[in-house]
C-alpha cells in the first residue's frame, strides 16, 4: 500500500513537472513572440528604403538620389523645386520624429504625447512665445521664401501620406500619427534655434539676484575683465585701447548701483530668481597649397539624432553641400561652387528684462510714462495627456514682452532655490526673436552667393540669433561679419532689468548692418572665432558681455602661428586639441602646495608634470578640476548661497543648456589669484577667519584629496578624466527602462573640458556630470577643391534606433576621424552604396 501511494505521488509530480515544464516553454515562446513581434513591428519596420525607384505625384521631374555608406544623400533634380521637395523627402525618411518633437517644443505641445512630466516645458514655450513669433513672420514672408518652404513641405508630407504607420518607432511607440507639415513649423523652428543661442535674459536674472543679496560693490566685483593676451575676433582693433575705459566691473558697478536706485522707487523689494562654436579661416598665403582653409565647428547641446544633418543638394543654377537642419530647406553650413561659410555664435545681447509697475487696481495694466496701458492676454490651452482637462496657462504680454516672473518663480524654487519674498515683481521679456524676420531668406541667398558681395547682400536679412560667420571664396577672399538684429539702447546697456514704466531704456532700432564688426582679408592672413569678445573696447555700440573669455581663441590662433602654412591635417588637429589655456594660468598657483600625504603628494606631482591636455588617461585633469571646484565653492560659494548654481552659468530651465555666466566664475578666480595675496573673497564665513591666498588654495587641495579618495578609493589609477568626463546620447524615449537600449548610446569616455578647442561641457558642479555640450559637426574645406571636403557628425544621419546609421559617426567623432564629401558627380558616384529615384 505504501508502496502504491509512494508511486501515485511521483506520478503526480512528474506531470506537475512537465505540465510546469510545458508552462514555462510557452511563457518563453509568448515572450520571445512579443519581443519579435516588437521589434519588427514598432522599431524595425519603420526603417525607410534608400534603395529603388517610387511614385510620387508631387515631383515634376525624376530626381535621383546616391547615398554613401553613411547614409549621406547626394540629391539631383532638374529644377528647384523638385529639389526642395526631395530634400524635405529625405529629412522626413531619417528624421520625422526629430522634427516632429522640435515643432512641438516650439508649439509647447509636448505634454500632449508626453503627459505632465512634459508640463513646465510646454508652458515655458507658451509664455515665451516662439509659436506667436512664428506667426508673425509667417505674415511678412516674401513670395520665393515661402515658395521654397512649401515645396519643401510638400516632400515631408508625401513621405508621411506614403507610409502610414511606419514613419518611426517613437510614432508607434506613442501611438499617434504626425500632422502634415507647414511653413509655420519651419519658421517655429527657426526661432526655438534663436532661443537656444540667446543668453542674456538669464544674466540678468542672476544680477538681480546678486543685487538682492548683495551691495553694488560687493555684487561687481565678481564680473570679470576680459582677460589681457587673449584675443578678440577683430584683432586690428582692440586691447591697446583697454586702459582708457571702463573695465566689466566698472560698468556694471554702475548698473547695479541704478538697480538699487529703480528698486527703492519701485518701492518693492527684487525678485529673487535665480551653448559656443570654432571656426577659423587661413588665407592662400598662409596655407600650404596656396588655397584659402576654413574649419568650422558649431557647440551644441548633445542630441541623438544629432541637430545636424548633412547634405549636397544640386541642381541647373542651384548647388550647394554641407550641413542643414531637419526642418529648413537648403544648407546652413557648407559651400556652393564658389564661396565656403561657417557659423559661432555670436553671444550678443538681443534679450532684456523690464520690471513693470502694474496698477494697484487692474492687475493687467501697467504704467508707461505716466499712462495705464493695458496688456494683452492669451489664454494658452495645454492639452496634456491622461488629464480629463487641459491646462490652461494665463500669459500676460506687456509692451515689452510677455511677464515670465511665475514661472521663473516656480522653476527655482523647483530646484530647491529660495525666489526670496518679493517673486510678484512683474518682469517681462523683450527678445529680438519676437521680431518677424527674414533669416530663412537669408539663408536661402548664401547658398546662391557667389563671391562677397553677394554673400553680405544675403547677410543683411538674417535677424536671430546673432552670429559670427567667417567666409572664403575661390578667388582667395577671406572675411568676417558679426550678423543679425542687435538693439540700440541709448541709456539702459541691458546687464540688468531696468525700469519698465519710465520709457527711458527703450531700444531706438537695430544697429545698422554696415557697422556691424566685419574684417575682410586681414593682413595676418587669419580669422579665429570661438565665442570670445568680437570688438575692441571703442568699438561704438554695446554689443554685451556675455561673450566666452578667449582661452580656446587663444589656444586656436597659437597653433595657427606655430606654422608658417597650415594644412588640411593642421585643421583637423586644431579641431581635435585638448589643450587649456585656462588650466595652465591656474595650475602654477595649485603646485605651490606641498601635502604630507603620500597619495596626495603623488597625485599633486602629476599635476606639476602636466602638459595641460586633457586627455581620458589623465589623473592630473581630474586632479585641476576637484581643486578649482573646491577653490570656487570656498571663495564664491559659501557667500553666495543659493545664488551660487546660477553665477556658474547653470541654467534655470533644464530643456536650453546654455547660460551667459558660464566661465565668469572661473575666470573671475583667476584674477583674484594673480592680483590678491588677500581679499574678503577668501574669508571663510563659518568662522570669519580670514585667509590669505595661499591658506585659500591649501584647504581647497587638501578637501579635493579628501574627497577624490571618498568617492574613488585610494588607488590614483581610478582618478582618470575619461571614468568621470563622458558622454552619454540619450533619447526622450531611452527613458523608459524597457527602451534604454534601443534609444540610448554610451556612456563613452571623452577628453578635453569647456575651455579646450574640442569643447565638452560639463555643469561646473560635483560630483561630475556628463557631459552636455559637444561640437555637433566639424566641416574642413580647403576651398576650391570641394572634392576634397570632410566632415564628421557627433552621432550619425538616421534617427532610427536600429539603423546602424544612428550611431555610427559616432566613434569617428570621438576619435577625430572624417569622412569625404565629395562634389563632382564622379566622385559622389565612387562613393554611392544606395540609389533612389523618385518619379
Amino acid at each position: 500500500m505504501g508502496t502504491s501511494r509512494l508511486t501515485d505521488y511521483q506520478t503526480m509530480l512528474n506531470t506537475i513537472l512537465i505540465s510546469l515544464f510545458i508552462l514555462i516553454i510557452i511563457v518563453i515562446a509568448g515572450v520571445g513572440s512579443f519581443f519579435i513581434w516588437f521589434y519588427w513591428s514598432k522599431i524595425q519596420r519603420p526603417l525607410p528604403k534608400w534603395d529603388g525607384e517610387f511614385d510620387l505625384n508631387i515631383f515634376e521631374e525624376p530626381v535621383e538620389i546616391l547615398r554613401d555608406k553613411h547614409g549621406i544623400p547626394h540629391i539631383y533634380a532638374q529644377n528647384r523645386a523638385d529639389l526642395f521637395r526631395a530634400q524635405g523627402y529625405v529629412h522626413a525618411q531619417d528624421r520625422l520624429w526629430q522634427m516632429e518633437q522640435n515643432r512641438r517644443v516650439a508649439r509647447g505641445t509636448l505634454s500632449e504625447v508626453f503627459g505632465e512630466a512634459a508640463l513646465e516645458a510646454d508652458r515655458f514655450s507658451r509664455i515665451i512665445g516662439f509659436w506667436r513669433a512664428a506667426q508673425a513672420e509667417e505674415q511678412i514672408l516674401d513670395d520665393d521664401t515661402r515658395q521654397s518652404l512649401e515645396w519643401y513641405a510638400q516632400g515631408v508630407n508625401s513621405y508621411i501620406e506614403s507610409r502610414p504607420g511606419n514613419l518611426a518607432a517613437e510614432f508607434n511607440l506613442l501611438r499617434f500619427t504626425p500632422e502634415p507639415w507647414k511653413v509655420i513649423d519651419s519658421l517655429a523652428f527657426s526661432k526655438v534655434m534663436g532661443w537656444t543661442l540667446s543668453v542674456n535674459w538669464e544674466s540678468e536674472l542672476t544680477r538681480l539676484r546678486l543685487s538682492a543679496a548683495l551691495d553694488p560693490y560687493r555684487a561687481a566685483e565678481l564680473e570679470p575683465d576680459y582677460p589681457q593676451g587673449n584675443p578678440t575676433i577683430l584683432d586690428s582693433v582692440g586691447d591697446e585701447v583697454r586702459e582708457k575705459l571702463l573695465s566689466t566691473a566698472g560698468l556694471l558697478l554702475n548698473q547695479y548701483e541704478s538697480l538699487k536706485e529703480w528698486q527703492s522707487k519701485q518701492n518693492a523689494p527684487v525678485f529673487g530668481l535665480g551653448q559656443g562654436s570654432n571656426s577659423w579661416v587661413v588665407a592662400p598665403k598662409a596655407s600650404l597649397n596656396s588655397r584659402p582653409l576654413l574649419a568650422n565647428d558649431p557647440h551644441l547641446s548633445l542630441t541623438i539624432p544629432g541637430t545636424f544633418y548633412e547634405i549636397h543638394l544640386s541642381c541647373p543654377g542651384f548647388h550647394v553641400s554641407g550641413a542643414s537642419f531637419a526642418a529648413t530647406p537648403g544648407v546652413a553650413i557648407g559651400h556652393n561652387e564658389r564661396v565656403a561659410w561657417g557659423f559661432t555664435n555670436a553671444f550678443a545681447d538681443v534679450q532684456d528684462l523690464y520690471m513693470e509697475r502694474a496698477h494697484p487696481d487692474k492687475p493687467d495694466h501697467f504704467e508707461f510714462q505716466g499712462e495705464w496701458e493695458e496688456a494683452q492676454v492669451i489664454e494658452e490651452v495645454i492639452p496634456v495627456k491622461k488629464w480629463d482637462q487641459p491646462y490652461t496657462e494665463r500669459v500676460v504680454i506687456t509692451r515689452h514682452g510677455p511677464i515670465v516672473t511665475g514661472w521663473l518663480t516656480e522653476a527655482l524654487k523647483s530646484q530647491n532655490s529660495d525666489p526670496g519674498p518679493a517673486a510678484t515683481v512683474p518682469l517681462a521679456l523683450r527678445w529680438t526673436g519676437h521680431e518677424p524676420g527674414q533669416i530663412v531668406r537669408s539663408i536661402l541667398k548664401m547658398n546662391d552667393a557667389t563671391d562677397w558681395d553677394s554673400f553680405e547682400d544675403a547677410l543683411k536679412d538674417w535677424s536671430t540669433p546673432p552670429q559670427n560667420i567667417i567666409y572664403a571664396d575661390v578667388d582667395g577672399y577671406i572675411g568676417y561679419v558679426m550678423v543679425g538684429y542687435i538693439p540700440i539702447r541709448d541709456k539702459n546697456p541691458g546687464l540688468v532689468p531696468a525700469p519698465g514704466w519710465t520709457g527711458e531704456h527703450e531700444w531706438s532700432g537695430w544697429i545698422p548692418y554696415p557697422e556691424l564688426p566685419r574684417i575682410v582679408n586681414p593682413e595676418s592672413g587669419r580669422i579665429v572665432t570661438a565665442n570670445n569678445k568680437m570688438t575692441g573696447d571703442d568699438y561704438p555700440y554695446f554689443l554685451g558681455i556675455e561673450h566666452y573669455f578667449g582661452w580656446r581663441a587663444r589656444r586656436l590662433e597659437e597653433m595657427l602661428t606655430q606654422k608658417e602654412r597650415a594644412s588640411v591635417r593642421d585643421m583637423e588637429e586644431m579641431q581635435m586639441d585638448i589643450t587649456s589655456k585656462l588650466a595652465e594660468a591656474l595650475v602654477p598657483w595649485f603646485t605651490e602646495h606641498r601635502p604630507t600625504n603620500l597619495y596626495d603628494q603623488t597625485a599633486l606631482n602629476m599635476l606639476r608634470d602636466w602638459n595641460y591636455r586633457l586627455e581620458v588617461d589623465s589623473i592630473a585633469a581630474t586632479v585641476y578640476h576637484y581643486i578649482l571646484m573646491h577653490l570656487l565653492e570656498m571663495t564664491f560659494g559659501n557667500k553666495l548661497g543659493d545664488i551660487m548654481p546660477a553665477y556658474m552659468g547653470i541654467p534655470t530651465n533644464p530643456l536650453f543648456n546654455i547660460n551667459g555666466f558660464a566661465m565668469r566664475a572661473e575666470n573671475r578666480l583667476l584674477e583674484l589669484l594673480n592680483h590678491h595675496e588677500t581679499s574678503s573673497w577668501y574669508t571663510d564665513p563659518t568662522t570669519n577667519r580670514e585667509r590669505t591666498r595661499g591658506e585659500l588654495i591649501e584647504e581647497a587641495i587638501n578637501a579635493a584629496f579628501t574627497r577624490l579618495r571618498e568617492e574613488h578609493g585610494e588607488s590614483i589609477v581610478r582618478w582618470q578624466w575619461g571614468r568621470h568626463h563622458q558622454v552619454r546620447y540619450v533619447h526622450p524615449m531611452g527613458s523608459v527602462r524597457l527602451l534604454q537600449g534601443f534609444f540610448n548610446r554610451g556612456p563613452h569616455p571623452i577628453p578635453g573640458d569647456a575651455t579646450t578647442p574640442f569643447q565638452t561641457r560639463h555643469r561646473q558642479q560635483l560630483p561630475l556630470e556628463l557631459v552636455q555640450v559637444v561640437p555637433a559637426y566639424r566641416q574642413i574645406y580647403e576651398v576650391g577643391h570641394w572634392d576634397r571636403a570632410q566632415s564628421v557628425t557627433s552621432s550619425g544621419q538616421s534617427g532610427h534606433p536600429l539603423s546602424k546609421q544612428y550611431d555610427d559617426q559616432a566613434t569617428m567623432w570621438r576619435e577625430g576621424e572624417y569622412h569625404k564629401m565629395p562634389w563632382s558627380r564622379e566622385e559622389v558616384e565612387k562613393i554611392a552604396e544606395y540609389k533612389m529615384i523618385l518619379r
